[in-house]
C-alpha cells in the first residue's frame, strides 16, 4: 500500500455514507466513483479533498482506476485494501417493482465483475435484504460463481438500528476476503449514554434538540447551540475540524395545508396516515426505513412526533446517523433521495471496523507449512515473491493470487513418495484456479516426484 494506508476504491459511491463510515475506521478513501452528477456534487461538498470519478461502471475499467491511484500516490504498491460499494438496490427492493429484467439488477454482475479486475484483499457490497429471494438466483448464483473462484464470500444480513441508527433498516451485505470467512459485527442492547458503547438510539435521542427550531419554511440553516447527546456523540465518531456542526443546514420545513396538517395532528404516533400512508413517528421507537422513492417523487416522509409536518431534511440526517456538519445542497427532493439511497454511517463504520480488523489479524499472522522428508518453513501471508525464494531452497513451482509481486497463497515443491492428504480436502491443482481454498486447508497432489502444497494465508 502507500506508506501503510489502507486503501479504498468506493463504486456506486452516492453522497458518501459508506465512505464516511470506513473513513472513520481508518481506511483512507483513495477514489469515488457514481455517474449521478448531482450526488457526486454533494459528495464533493463534504470530501472536499477526495478524487472524485464522474463515471459509469460499465464504462471505466480497473487499468484506469489504478492509473489514477498510482497518479495520486507515486509510492503505491499496488495493494487495494477494499473495494466498497452499494449498487443501486431498486431492482431487487420489496419498495419497488423488484423486476429481473431491471437493467439496475445487472449492476450487481458489473459490480462483481470489476472488484475481481481491480483484485483488491476485500470487497464489501451493500444491498437490500431481497435480494436473496429465488427469484434474482439467476443474477446472485452468476455473480456468487464470480466471486468464489477469487474470494471467500460472507453473508451478513444488519439491522441498523443495532448499531446506533434510530431505524428500522435492514441490508444485506456480502463480504469477500481472500483469506478466510469475515465474522459479522455484533449489535449492542447497551444505552447510548453508557461510555463509548454503540447506542441503541430512539428517535427522540436523535432529532429532540431540533424540535424548538421554529417551523419555518424560507430558512435553511440554523445556529444550534445546545446539542443532544446522540449529536455530540455523532460529531466526535465522525469529526471535521474544518466545518462547524453548530450551524446546521437541511432546517427547511415542508409548507402544508391547513388540512394537511390536520390530517397529521390525527395520526397516532406509530401509525400511518390513511391518505398518503407516512408513518408518524414514535418518539421513544425507531424510525422506518428512510427510502429514496423513485423518478421525481420521494418516498413518503416520516410525520414528526410532535410537530404536523414531515420531518425536514436535518432530521432525516440525524435519524440516518450522519453527523450535522454534513451538507445536503438546498434541494430538499434531492437530499431526501440521497439519504434513503446511502448506507447510514454508523452501520458502515461497524461494518468497516470489522475489515479493519479482518486485515490487521492477516498482516500480522504466519502460516506454517511442512511435508514429509521437508523442513517446516513459517511465512507472514503476503510475502514478496523474492524474499520468499531466497529464504527456502526448494523451488516454487506454482503461485496463486499474485499481484505486484505479492502472493495471496503460496505453493512450494517438496520431495515426496506418494500421494498425500493434507490436513483437509484433497483438491487437482487445476481446480484451485477455479475455487479458492478455504481457510487453514492445506492441499497435496502427486505430480512426478514433488508435492503441491496450497495453503491459505492465516
Amino acid at each position: 500500500m502507500s506508506k501503510n494506508k489502507k486503501l479504498v476504491v468506493s463504486l456506486f459511491c452516492g453522497i458518501g455514507g459508506l465512505d464516511l463510515g470506513f473513513e472513520s475506521a481508518g481506511f483512507e478513501i483513495a477514489v469515488a466513483i457514481d455517474n449521478n452528477p448531482k450526488v457526486l456534487e454533494l459528495y464533493r461538498l463534504n470530501f472536499p479533498d477526495a478524487t472524485v470519478l464522474f463515471r459509469d461502471i460499465g464504462d471505466i475499467s480497473a487499468t484506469e482506476i489504478r492509473e489514477v491511484i498510482h497518479h495520486k500516490y507515486p509510492d503505491w504498491d499496488g495493494e487495494i485494501a477494499a473495494v466498497i460499494g452499494g449498487p443501486p438496490c431498486q431492482g431487487f427492493s420489496v419498495a419497488g417493482k423488484q423486476d429481473v429484467n431491471d437493467d439496475r439488477s445487472q449492476l450487481v454482475l458489473k459490480f462483481i465483475n470489476l472488484v475481481v479486475e481491480l483484485n483488491p484483499l476485500m470487497f464489501v457490497m451493500e444491498n437490500v435484504p431481497a435480494i436473496a429471494q429465488k427469484k434474482f438466483a439467476g443474477i446472485t448464483g452468476n455473480a456468487i460463481a464470480q466471486i468464489e473462484e477469487h474470494y471467500i464470500l460472507s453473508k451478513w444480513l444488519l439491522t441498523a438500528s443495532d448499531f446506533g441508527v434510530p431505524q428500522k433498516r435492514q441490508r444485506a451485505i456480502w463480504v469477500g476476503s481472500k483469506f478466510g470467512e469475515v465474522a459479522a459485527p455484533v449489535g449492542s442492547e447497551k444505552k447510548f449514554n453508557v461510555g463509548d458503547a454503540i447506542p441503541k438510539v430512539s428517535v427522540f435521542d436523535a432529532i429532540a434538540d431540533l424540535t424548538h427550531i421554529p417551523i419555518n419554511t424560507q430558512t435553511d440553516t440554523w445556529k444550534l447551540n445546545q446539542k443532544g447527546e446522540y449529536a455530540q456523540y455523532l460529531d466526535k465518531i465522525f469529526p471535521n475540524s474544518a466545518k462547524s456542526s453548530n450551524i446546521i443546514s437541511g432546517c427547511l420545513a415542508t409548507a402544508h395545508t391547513a388540512a394537511t396538517q390536520k390530517k397529521y395532528g390525527d395520526t397516532i404516533p406509530g401509525e400511518k396516515e390513511p391518505t398518503t400512508w407516512a408513518k408518524r413517528l414514535s418518539a421513544d421507537g425507531f424510525s422506518p426505513t428512510l427510502r429514496a422513492g423513485s423518478g421525481n417523487r420521494t418516498a413518503a416522509r416520516p410525520i414528526h412526533y410532535e410537530h404536523t409536518r414531515v420531518i425536514t431534511v436535518r432530521e432525516a440526517a440525524r435519524l440516518h446517523s450522519f453527523p450535522d456538519w454534513f451538507g445536503f445542497g438546498t434541494s430538499k427532493l434531492a437530499a431526501h433521495k440521497a439519504i434513503g439511497n446511502s448506507v447510514p454511517p454508523l452501520l458502515a463504520r461497524a461494518i468497516a471496523l470489522q475489515v479493519w480488523t479482518h486485515l490487521e489479524e492477516q498482516q500480522n499472522s504466519k502460516v506454517v507449512v511442512q511435508g514429509s522428508g521437508a523442513s517446516c518453513f513459517v511465512f507472514s501471508s503476503l510475502l514478496d515473491l523474492q524474499i520468499l525464494e531466497a529464504s527456502v531452497d526448494l523451488p516454487i513451482i506454482h503461485s496463486m493470487g499474485q499481484e505486484q509481486g505479492k502472493l495471496n497463497y503460496l505453493a512450494f515443491g517438496l520431495v515426496a513418495g506418494e500421494n498425500k492428504k493434507i490436513g483437509g480436502t484433497r483438491r487437482r491443482a487445476s481446480g484451485l484456479s477455479k475455487t479458492s481454498p478455504p481457510s487453514n486447508l492445506l492441499i497435496a497432489k502427486l505430480k512426478s516426484d514433488t508435492i503441491q502444497y496450497f495453503c491459505t494465508i492465516r
